[in-house]
């Protein structure tokens, strides 16, 4: 069941990214609505995904592989940045949370052809632990562990850049 809730999460952040995208490049209020809530709109989604991590990995057990523990390394502290100031306030935490979402993204779209392409002999994490080709979710045939995550991390480059596309008038520069 948690599962299949996590997938629908992931599903509808996917529909509104696209969506967010779409009003971006039509010029619609929404793009500068989410970048007046885009500190919020984050926090929740971030908190979201550390939690959901930690309940895949201590309570359902799931052994996250070396390419996941990087994707981590790149979700956890944005986490924690995202509830030091506002995005729209401060450059220096738009270039931070860029940094660490676009990296984490790249991760995540590295893991995700992996999955995807078990054919290809690439198992970066077999050798030294957990296996990167361990499928522990499928849901809706397309809606993994490494699909959540770059969902999420690509919500952070999203909304980030939005943020500073529609900066609040009192910015701090860095």
């Amino acid at each position: 069941m948690f599962n299949l809730l996590v997938a629908i999460g992931t599903v509808a952040l996917l529909i509104f990214l696209i969506l967010l995208v779409v009003s971006w490049i039509t010029d619609n209020p929404i793009a500068e609505w989410v970048a007046e809530h885009a500190s919020t709109i984050l926090r929740v989604i971030f908190a979201g995904a550390v939690i959901g991590s930690l309940i895949y990995s201590n309570y359902f057990d799931y052994a996250p592989c070396l390419l996941c523990w990087y994707q981590r390394i790149c979700i956890f502290p944005t986490a924690i940045l995202l509830f030091t100031d506002d995005i729209r306030k401060s450059q220096l935490l738009q270039r931070q949370i860029l940094i660490l979402t676009g990296t984490g993204l790249l991760i995540a779209l590295f893991h995700n052809y992996i999955s995807l392409f078990p054919a290809s002999g690439i198992d970066v994490c077999g050798t030294s632990g957990v296996s990167c080709l361990n499928i522990y979710v499928s849901e809706f045939g397309f809606v993994t562990i490494p699909f959540m995550s770059a969902v999420v991390l690509l919500s952070g480059v999203l909304i980030t850049v939005i943020a500073m596309r529609y900066p609040q008038k009192n910015i701090v520069k860095q």
